[in-house]
């Protein structure tokens, strides 16, 4: 990559990271530093370790993973010294004594000190393995995979030619013509064209109900329906595949368990703490915020 864009693409991005205070520093990658302690540089006796490197890449997000290696690393160590040279030519100024820059200040502040307090408050809660089972067994509605069919569809339309269309259609796969070819030939559904009218799988509840009905009482795959009508035309249909309902094993979902019971209850102490901070502090409902 050219060291010019690279550095470039950096500093818009580090842009974005310092004013829009997207500050997400727990998330610190493994990378590639062995010793997070090790002093890479430093700016007038203040310096610059391997874990600043990698705190920098956590801020930038997804973006950060571009820069996990060896010049990506030397272009963050080389933007942490600019900012400390920045910060101590403002220092020099006085810029702190801005009223702008105590307002950023406050409100940074308070965010990173109500973030603080919320991760306090819901730090003990936490799920296990039978609890999940527990939820698993009590919410099989919700780990049940419905019946799901994969048909090809032809679609006509309902005007004054339909019925010249339908015997049409009806004597072209008698003759044994493949459903795709009389689709794409004959069918005003946009699949038609691009795929001989495959539908791919779908379940109850994701077509409209005659069409639905008539695919669904299809038994074995290559039956076809009558010619069923719709809001949308007249549908004939084949089936090509019948998915019976199935139960998700619980190993598969566990995880996702675990972690929603945790999200479940972290949220459950939120609103409890945050009911107690109502009645511990004052809050006066002054005006409505101006819609515009």
């Amino acid at each position: 990559m050219n060291k010019v864009f690279f550095r470039g693409t950096l500093a818009a991005a580090l842009v974005l990271v310092f004013f829009g205070l997207s500050f997400a520093a727990d998330a610190v990658p493994s990378g590639n530093a062995k010793d997070s302690e090790k002093i890479l540089a430093r700016v007038n006796g203040d310096d610059i370790k391997e874990k600043d490197v990698d705190k920098l890449i956590a801020m930038l997000g997804p973006q950060g993973a571009n820069y996990d290696n060896e010049q990506g690393r030397s272009a963050i160590l080389d933007e942490i010294i600019a900012t400390r040279l920045f910060a101590l030519d403002g220092a020099k100024k006085k810029l702190s004594e801005k009223p702008e820059f105590k307002e950023i200040l406050e409100d940074f502040t308070r965010q990173t000190l109500a973030r603080f307090a919320i991760e306090d408050a819901i730090k003990d809660e936490v799920s296990n393995e039978d609890e999940a089972k527990k939820f698993y067994e009590d919410s099989p509605e919700q780990f049940t995979q419905p019946e799901e069919l994969h048909a090809l569809h032809i679609l006509l339309a309902d005007d004054a030619t339909s019925a010249d269309k339908i015997a049409l259609v009806q004597s072209e796969l008698k003759k044994g013509v493949a459903f795709e070819e009389v689709a794409k030939a004959n069918s005003i559904d946009p699949s038609a064209a691009q795929n001989g009218g495959d539908l791919g799988f779908f379940a109850k509840g994701m077509m409209v109900p005659e069409f639905e009905a008539a695919a669904f009482a299809l038994e074995k795959p290559g039956d076809v329906s009558e010619f069923t009508k719709s809001q949308f035309g007249w549908h004939i249909i084949k089936l090509v595949e019948k998915k019976p309902s199935s139960v998700v094993p619980f190993d598969t979902v566990k995880d996702q368990i675990i972690q929603f019971l945790v999200n479940e209850k972290r949220g459950i102490e939120y609103q409890v703490r945050l009911t107690a901070l109502k009645g511990e502090y004052k809050v006066e409902m002054l005006a409505s915020s101006d819609v515009k």
